[in-house]
């Protein structure tokens, strides 16, 4: 069997899956509707809101000046105790009113800074269904394409570089399936965690990526040159886990406590749901 052949009459195939499972409805991050009023107060969910007191129906009276008050930033607060009787769904409109506006610090400039709000309302009125977009698939397709010798991409184009390189095939050495795949044990997966990420809004609307998997979808070797189509394909969760709001830090945003709040309280229970986003990418070399 030639060096081109031990791989491409198997194509597409999967050289790479993360442990953690594509549509995984049992993790923590998509439970919702789940705890009521003394479990989210166990869980330190006393003050949810600048606004509003979701728990006894009461709009702050003096709200405005609470929520600008420069201590506060979206962060905790003393609660006033007095306020105004409003409806279920009045209260509803507030909290994801706020949730957007104590976004926009998480969002703050750049080709991608919508995308939370369109997040968040698809968090509201889209009932648990996937998301997808094509701008976050030309973020990822981006983020993966960015230079760095122990990125995915790189190992990949690599370890097809160095199989095809060879004039003759050596008996002792790995198919070139095999050979991928150790290459990617060394690898980073392409996340959502550079500097500029925590401003542009691709951060907070990928919270972490929970499952990954990379694909060749085909592989082509000429006289004096190879290509091959790369598939990666990515999915979060966009909810929140009993370890995410007891975390040092996101527990102290209101922006977390709200959207905890809405999607854990038993009264509320909007639905989590799954963020797909992918890219194709080709690469090649001359031999």
């Amino acid at each position: 069997m030639s060096i081109y052949n031990d791989l491409s009459s198997g194509l597409p195939c999967t050289v790479f899956s993360t442990i953690n499972r594509f549509n995984d409805i049992n993790s923590d991050d998509m439970q919702y509707g789940d705890l009521d009023e003394t479990q989210l107060k166990l869980l330190g969910l006393n003050d949810i809101s600048a606004r509003v007191d979701p728990y006894r129906l009461l709009r702050f009276d003096n709200a405005y000046h609470m929520y600008h008050e420069p201590s506060d930033l979206g962060m905790n607060s003393h609660r006033y105790s007095s306020g105004t009787p409003i409806t279920h769904h009045e209260c509803i409109d507030i909290l994801f009113d706020e949730m957007k506006e104590l976004s926009s610090m998480f969002a703050l400039r750049g080709l991608y800074s919508h995308l939370i709000g369109e997040m968040i309302d698809h968090f509201r009125y889209g009932n648990g269904q996937s998301f997808q977009s094509t701008a976050l698939n030309k973020a990822f397709e981006t983020l993966i394409k960015e230079s760095s010798l122990d990125s995915p991409l790189v190992k990949i184009e690599n370890a097809i570089h160095k199989k095809m390189s060879q004039r003759i095939n050596v008996g002792t050495e790995p198919p070139l399936y095999f050979l991928i795949q150790s290459e990617l044990s060394t690898s980073r997966l392409p996340k959502f965690t550079r500097h500029e990420d925590n401003f542009n809004g691709l951060a907070i609307t990928v919270h972490d990526i929970h499952a990954q998997e990379i694909r060749l979808l085909y592989l082509k070797k000429y006289f004096f040159a190879w290509e091959s189509m790369v598939s990666f394909k990515a999915q979060d969760h966009f909810g929140l886990d009993k370890t995410d709001i007891t975390h040092s830090i996101y527990s102290k945003f209101r922006f977390f406590r709200i959207w905890f709040f809405l999607q854990r309280h038993k009264d509320y229970a909007f639905k989590p749901f799954f963020t797909n986003f992918r890219a194709n990418i080709c690469i090649g070399k001359r031999l």
